[in-house]
């Protein structure tokens, strides 16, 4: 595995000033009640989104509704299991790992390999070649300057928005199958016994039954119409995944870094979290609440193991130090992380000869 430099006085300075506000906060690194209130009204919102199904209400509210609810279990995810993968949403390593099934169950995702996968491989080598698992995730798409050109990824600027659209059904019913076997190979004590493997079945049937079997039994709508149903749910969350999240990493204003023969990177890991992260209003109460924290993921990421609602003052903290200290961060406008998104994929549709050349050219 690749090897960061040194720890810095950069991220001595930032841990010492995490460790105070962490000695003053009254929840400590967790969720306070204001993050459990907003968590429980989310869940009964969802919960009364998703019964409009049954109620026989216009074909048409009904597809609105479908759109609404990914929006909504997109932002449960977010702002709860993804804090829950991290053990900070609760004290309770159970609550956490309840937490994590129910939410991701609702997408048909294995949560505890997604938390698995989450946390060994993308938070400890971000925008690295051939470990972090949003940038080297499919053939389909080059998102990583490391990953090899193919002659299709030259139109991937105009076929990504349809893919992104089915990112998390793909990684349901495809992707997770696949990492179910790589992870009993890469951690047989964890999902080599019958729990991982009930876990990981019980996440299936959960999401089967809710959005294909049950309206199908229980409602009049024919298989047409719910089949627009579920292509209008998961299209929206997995686009609002797409959106929120990818940005914040695989973006045109982020940095990738290949290691070289002996496996030693450039910068220390502090360091290389602030250059591969992508920031949009990071101190926004409500931008923090309703993406998890995910649009102020240089904190996210140099402190993983807080829940979100610390992320506002963690952020401040971030600034402030590299202020003090000349490091250079990437905060861009809401806007223009889309852009700066766009604008990547662009550049890794060209062959990488392509793009030598116009380097040589612009130097």
């Amino acid at each position: 595995m690749p090897n960061y430099q040194p720890k810095s006085a950069f991220s001595s300075r930032l841990n010492a000033r995490a460790g105070r506000y962490l000695s003053r906060s009254k929840t400590g690194r967790f969720a306070g009640i204001g993050q459990w209130f907003r968590s429980s009204m989310l869940f009964l919102f969802c919960a009364a989104v998703y019964s409009l199904i049954y109620a026989g209400l216009n074909p048409w509210v009904l597809l609105i509704s479908a759109v609404v609810l990914g929006a909504g279990i997109y932002t449960l995810i977010a702002t709860v299991c993804h804090d829950a993968a991290h053990g900070s949403f609760a004290t309770s390593k159970w609550v956490n790992a309840v937490c994590l099934f129910a939410g991701f169950s609702l997408i048909g995702v294995s949560g505890k390999l997604w938390a698995e996968r989450h946390l060994r491989l993308h938070h400890m080598y971000p925008n690295i070649a051939g470990t972090d698992i949003d940038a080297d995730g499919s053939s389909l798409l080059r998102l990583s300057p490391s990953k090899p050109w193919r002659k299709w990824h030259k139109f991937q600027c105009w076929y990504a928005v349809f893919l992104y659209a089915l990112v998390l059904p793909h990684l349901a019913f495809v992707e997770d199958f696949d990492h179910l076997r790589k992870a009993k190979r890469a951690w047989p004590r964890k999902f080599s016994g019958l729990w991982p493997i009930v876990e990981f079945v019980a996440s299936k049937i959960v999401h089967i039954c809710l959005f294909l079997v049950l309206p199908l039994v229980l409602t009049e709508h024919g298989i047409g119409f719910l089949t627009c149903y579920y292509i209008a749910f998961v299209s929206s969350a997995s686009l609002l995944f797409v959106a929120i999240n990818v940005g914040s990493h695989i973006s045109d204003a982020a940095e990738f870094f290949d290691p070289g023969s002996d496996g030693d990177l450039p910068l220390d890991w502090a360091h290389h979290q602030i250059r591969t992260a992508v920031d949009w209003a990071p101190t926004s109460r409500l931008a923090i609440a309703l993406t998890g924290g995910a649009n102020a993921h240089s904190a996210h990421h140099l402190f993983p193991r807080f829940a979100h609602s610390h992320n506002r003052a963690l952020s401040r903290m971030v600034i402030r130090t590299a202020r003090e200290f000349g490091v250079p961060l990437n905060i861009l406008a809401p806007w223009d992380v889309l852009r700066a998104h766009v604008a990547h994929l662009y550049k890794m549709s060209r062959p990488p000869k392509i793009l030598d050349e116009a380097r040589a050219g612009s130097a």
